[in-house]
């Protein structure tokens, strides 16, 4: 096991085994331990009372490596250090990304119900005071051509907010850490249709569906039906149609009988993941391995085929090194949780930065509508300035009727009867707390509030398991 630093500005230095001096320091209150413990997080020592110099650092070369993703992410925090890769952690993040789908589609549903009874609401107003109210409404958000849709922005930020997450719970001086990334691209084409040569891969390969049943194989009365349905935004693209006989349609829709075809479902993952990849391959910081070369070198290293694994072949690939050294590995499982459910917060009070009484910015970045400047648009500011400037956080105005929920998915709470941890996923009946972790604790996956102790608040990626701690 190893310590990673910081000083008293924040400022990461190297890890250390004195562990000695630092259960000294401690005791003298000239430092203190960040993280570890109930938290989760790997433990980082803060020196109170020093200042690291630059100029006298000696130079290593730490490497943050991120096999992409769909569901599960792998990553890497490892070190190149006399011919040898000492690897610090790996582990996976379950993310969020399949679900930004069904978000938007719900989100787009109520939209469109609300937009409905407001125009049946001016209807009625115009008939009653005999003039026209209807008018048309320039939408408040138009959609540019250069913006990205919900998914592929979440996923890009999720792999990058990963980065820096690693990069806290590993501090280490910036100009020594290299991003690294294995570059693998999906061939949705030939995985759908087959391979083909030549002009072929030009030509449009989509065909009428065979007008069979694909359950039973008849013929005779048969009916179109769409794998994802119109209502849920389904199109007559091909991959979306079949055709099943009178009967089996209806099995399928009572539910009494399932379709063994996802069709464009199937390759959604994939398309998302290439889409990913491509912008991330525009960022000039991050290094790329390409994914062939890390199927040889797992291979070669003995490693099974996993997200993790396939994060430390790439790093492997990467250093040239093929000398692994696990001594001090921790395992991490993270997990991304929604931190802004709209069910729970009203409205959220905007972030304020004043200078002598004055407001020169509101938030950290411009939120819809904003014409103020933010933080960001006025950064870098003076050191004269940053002495004067006083930052007053946002507020979050909860729903009065979700107010008193105790808990919200992604707290870290303490069982108090015997001291384990375990994070919160949801309430129950607004009287106790929900997690799949207290099977094993209490025997059962809800608990009172009042048995519990919060120690960590929803931080968007959350430690779900740490081997050093085998929570």
């Amino acid at each position: 096991m190893l310590l990673f630093t910081i000083d008293r500005n924040g400022k990461p230095g190297h890890p250390t085994r004195r562990f000695d001096m630092v259960r000294k320091l401690v005791k003298r209150r000239r430092a203190k331990i960040i993280g570890g413990g109930a938290s989760g997080k790997p433990p980082v020592v803060m020196f109170l009372d020093r200042e690291f110099d630059y100029s006298k650092t000696v130079s290593r070369k730490l490497i943050i490596v991120l096999d992409p993703g769909y569901h599960c992410i792998g990553f890497v925090v490892c070190e190149l250090k006399g011919g040898k890769l000492i690897v610090y952690c790996t582990g996976i993040l379950v993310s969020r990304i399949p679900e930004i789908k069904e978000l938007i589609t719900e989100r787009k549903a109520h939209r469109r119900n609300r937009r409905y009874y407001s125009r049946c609401k001016k209807k009625r107003l115009s008939a009653r005071q005999n003039r026209v109210l209807l008018k048309f409404k320039v939408p408040r958000t138009v959609r540019d051509r250069d913006r990205l849709n919900a998914t592929l922005r979440h996923g890009i930020e999720t792999h990058l907010n990963l980065y820096k997450k690693l990069l806290k719970f590993f501090p280490f001086p910036a100009e020594q850490v290299v991003f690294v990334m294995e570059d693998n691209i999906f061939d949705v084409r030939t995985m759908t249709w087959g391979k083909t040569d030549g002009t072929g891969y030009q030509k449009s390969p989509r065909v009428p569906a065979e007008k069979k049943c694909i359950i039973c194989g008849s013929k005779e009365k048969l009916q179109k039906h769409h794998l994802i349905q119109r209502k849920y935004g389904g199109t007559d693209i091909r991959e979306n149609v079949v055709y099943l006989c009178r009967d089996c349609h209806e099995d399928v829709h009572a539910g009494r009988v399932y379709i063994p075809v996802e069709g464009v479902r199937q390759w959604r993952a994939l398309g998302t993941v290439n889409a990913i990849i491509g912008r991330l391959r525009e960022i000039p910081w991050l290094k790329f391995v390409p994914a062939s070369d890390v199927a040889q070198m797992r291979k070669r290293l003995g490693l099974e085929k996993g997200h993790a694994n396939d994060a430390l072949a790439t790093a492997a690939v990467f250093c040239n090194c093929t000398e692994t050294d696990r001594t001090h590995m921790i395992e991490l499982t993270l997990v991304k949780f929604r931190r802004h459910n709209r069910a729970r917060i009203h409205a959220v009070r905007d972030r304020l930065y004043k200078v002598n009484g004055k407001i020169v910015a509101k938030n950290r970045r411009k939120r819809t509508d904003q014409k103020e400047p933010s933080f960001a648009d006025i950064s870098p500011l003076s050191p004269e300035i940053q002495r004067k400037l006083k930052v007053y956080p946002g507020t979050k105005i909860l729903n009065p009727l979700r107010k008193e929920t105790p808990t919200i998915a992604g707290d870290v709470w303490i069982y108090e009867p015997t001291g384990k941890r375990f994070v919160a996923t949801g309430v129950v009946s607004q009287k106790y707390l929900y997690s799949p972790q207290l099977e094993k604790i209490v025997g059962k996956t809800y608990v009172k509030p009042e048995e519990c102790k919060r120690v960590l608040r929803n931080e968007g990626i959350v430690v779900m398991y740490n081997s050093l701690y085998h929570n």
